[in-house]
């Protein structure tokens, strides 16, 4: 059994793998949405209250950067950790990891890092309590867990840590003022030209995303059973492409089961170039389309032409800005088909 529950974390991210046998699975869990949104810590209740015992052992937490969209979610559950829950690893950079230890400031006493120390939480257990970071040179980490699924560490770099360092108090301090909701001004007047002209779209030059938060994101690939998955979090897609290259592979491109695109979907972190790496057959979008729109047409109109012959196109969420992209809609695209949370489901889940 391997499976991905995409979770509705508002316009976050909230991703849960189940591995393994069904009487005993194994579980990895990557980011938890907003705080506020209760979707990691009710899904975890959930699972407890369903448990026999009413336990449950999560393998590995990543929290892939400190973005509210993926790590309110988090502190909401460790802040009121459910009795019966443990965890076998938290990876997460903190202010601590970003530089060398010869240089680093004052402990910024970011919350996460807070409730990690005092609940004595294991935190970067398989990388010796370092920094989750990949090497400038040589194989990228790969480390193989419970029952063989294996992670290929594919980012951050030394040098996206170094520039979140730079930032590290104003980031921290964007977050903490908003941990919640946005408004619907938040969309900034956004009003694309609908029906969209993909060729038109595809073509517009890429403008990469400078933000030193999304570029520190912890980004892998998961590998069981012979199936490969692409969790990019927020990274930015230079590094992606970076990381892709150093993969020993016979294949031209990387051949992936699913893609959960970076950004939720945004124009300045899929390119074409990044989707000419990789053969893939389903694109996961995580967003119900709050703050900024998530998914830019940009960004579907580059899968879809550059994306391989009829992908699929996951979405958690049906709402305004995933809704427009259901298959048949669009006359001058090619075919792809899309999938969409069913009637009294939350989010999507897939299975491999």
């Amino acid at each position: 059994m391997f499976r991905l529950a995409m979770l509705p974390a508002r316009q976050g991210d909230c991703l849960w793998f189940s591995y393994g046998s069904e009487q005993s699975p194994h579980h990895l869990v990557i980011d938890g949405g907003p705080e506020r949104s209760r979707v990691l810590l009710s899904r975890v209740q959930q699972m407890l209250a369903a448990s026999p015992d009413r336990k449950l052992h999560i393998d590995l937490l990543v929290v892939t950067h400190v973005d509210n969209d993926h790590i309110g979610g988090v502190l909401e559950l460790l802040e009121n950790l459910p009795a019966g829950l443990s965890v076998g690893d938290i990876w997460f950079n903190a202010y601590r990891h970003l530089l060398p230890s010869d240089r680093l400031g004052p402990d910024q006493g970011e919350r996460l890092s807070s409730v990690l120390d005092a609940r004595r939480l294991p935190w970067n257990e398989a990388f010796h309590h370092q920094a989750v970071v990949i090497p400038d040179e040589g194989a990228l980490p790969r480390l193989v867990r419970q029952d063989g699924l294996a992670i290929t560490l594919l980012g951050p770099d030394r040098s996206q840590l170094v520039k979140l360092a730079k930032v590290w108090k104003l980031v921290v301090a964007e977050e903490e003022q908003a941990p919640g909701e946005h408004q619907e001004n938040d969309l900034r007047g956004r009003r694309d030209p609908w029906p969209p002209d993909l060729a038109a779209l595809a073509q517009e030059r890429f403008r990469p995303d400078p933000g030193e938060a999304n570029g520190s994101s912890i980004a892998f690939l998961v590998e069981y059973q012979g199936k490969r998955i692409l969790c990019a979090a927020d990274a930015f897609a230079g590094g992606l492409i970076n990381s892709l290259d150093r993969l020993p592979r016979p294949e031209e491109r990387l051949s992936l089961d699913a893609f959960k695109l970076s950004h939720h979907g945004s124009a300045k972190s899929t390119s074409s170039e990044l989707l000419g790496k990789v053969a893939c057959s389903q694109y996961l979008i995580s967003s119900n389309g709050s703050y900024f729109g998530h998914p830019d047409a940009e960004a579907m109109a580059r899968v879809l032409l550059h994306g391989g012959k009829n992908p699929t196109l996951g979405f958690n969420y049906r709402a305004e800005y995933s809704e427009r992209w259901a298959a048949g809609q669009l006359g001058q695209a090619p075919k792809y088909t899309t999938r969409y949370p069913g009637e009294g489901e939350q989010g999507i889940v897939i299975e491999f």
